[in-house]
């Protein structure tokens, strides 16, 4: 397949499927978009505007943030259907609320008040699976062959518990009723497999392949599966009640990458290395001081695990060139993928020979 916006577009798949299966690099991957020389840049649209009815208008400022970018190294232009962070949750039956102080996200209204009285399953007949479809197949009819079209992430497991329920009454039935909570939790992860595998068919993945939040490829399907309710319980708790839908959800796709937000969830590494399919760590620090302190040694401890990660991008880490070259110094280059910025196309050119030569 080819994309009018990445002419090597058929290289760069072949560079993502060495780094999936340890296959032979010269340097990690990168993801460098920068505007074109001479043209006034179009700033890429947020993924909730897919969201509302107008959305020929966001597919047009796609086309134009496209045509108005350089695309280097192994960046792939994208857009992805999504809704809210927790699309899945809303799948499910929650409503979903949109404020106009935030825009750039839509927020989930609880729905569960006694287990007893829920069941959990993929809702074909809501107004959130009917515009997720819709959007799909609309992005899709004018950005094949040009943008990637890709599917909201479905966040299963405890966080959508989290979503539908609330955090602190969660936590709380984690204790009173943690049978009820297995119980749901099985639910969830068939809700989970049915909307993946639908998902999967509309965006013609087989051919085209899958990109996550992250902006890392993969020729098969994707998923970042998390569990930022991890911060709030124990490393029993989190193995009990965390660990099993996360490895169930893995099995259904081809390469995943965990996201894993903040130093209250870092001491659950060791137990989410430990799963089958888990292919990829995507650190996020949280807020505040976190932000700032120098997490060198988490790189090193996740890269011992022999896991491979995406750093920078998203608004989650400034990752400058220097420290990406330390980076490279310390951990297998290999397995390492960087979103980052340059000033020009030759600067982002000079700067991925560089790290070539990197031992």
């Amino acid at each position: 397949m080819e994309l009018e916006f990445k002419r090597d577009f058929q290289e760069v798949q072949k560079k993502w499927d060495a780094f999936w299966n340890d296959g032979k690099l010269a340097r990690p991957l990168m993801n460098i978009i920068i505007p074109k020389q001479g043209v006034q840049p179009v700033e890429q649209p947020s993924s909730v505007l897919s969201t509302f009815d107008d959305y020929d208008k966001v597919i047009d400022q796609i086309l134009g943030w496209a045509q108005s970018h350089e695309f280097i190294g192994e960046a792939i232009p994208s857009y992805r259907v999504q809704f809210a962070s927790d699309h899945f949750s809303a799948l499910l039956g929650a409503e979903l609320v949109f404020h106009k102080n935030s825009p750039n996200t839509g927020w989930i209204t609880p729905f569960v008040e006694d287990w007893d009285d829920v069941e959990i399953k993929l809702n074909r007949d809501g107004i959130w699976w009917e515009k997720t479809i819709q959007r799909i197949r609309a992005f899709r009819k004018r950005l094949d062959g040009k943008v990637l079209v890709t599917g909201p992430n479905l966040q299963g497991g405890l966080d959508c518990l989290s979503a539908i329920r609330d955090p602190q009454k969660l936590a709380m039935d984690l204790v009173m009723c943690p049978d009820k909570i297995k119980k749901a939790l099985k639910q969830v992860t068939a809700a989970h497999k049915e909307t993946l595998e639908l998902l999967q068919k509309e965006l013609d993945i087989e051919n085209y392949g899958d990109m996550t939040r992250h902006q890392m490829y993969s020729s098969g399907s994707m998923q970042v599966p998390q569990c930022d309710f991890s911060c709030m319980i124990s490393n029993e708790m989190f193995r009990e009640f965390g660990v099993e839908p996360i490895r169930e959800e893995v099995k259904l796709v081809k390469n995943s990458t965990y996201h894993l937000d903040g130093p209250d969830a870092v001491h659950h590494l060791e137990a989410i290395c430990e799963i089958d399919g888990i292919d990829s760590i995507q650190w996020q620090p949280g807020a505040g001081e976190a932000m700032e302190k120098d997490w060198t040694n988490l790189y090193k401890k996740i890269d011992s695990f022999g896991k491979r990660q995406v750093l920078g991008g998203g608004g989650v880490l400034e990752i400058d060139h220097e420290y990406i070259k330390k980076l490279c110094g310390l951990c297998d280059k290999t397995k390492l993928f960087f979103v980052t910025t340059a000033s020009s196309k030759k600067q982002a050119e000079d700067f991925l020979e560089s790290l070539e030569k990197i031992a």
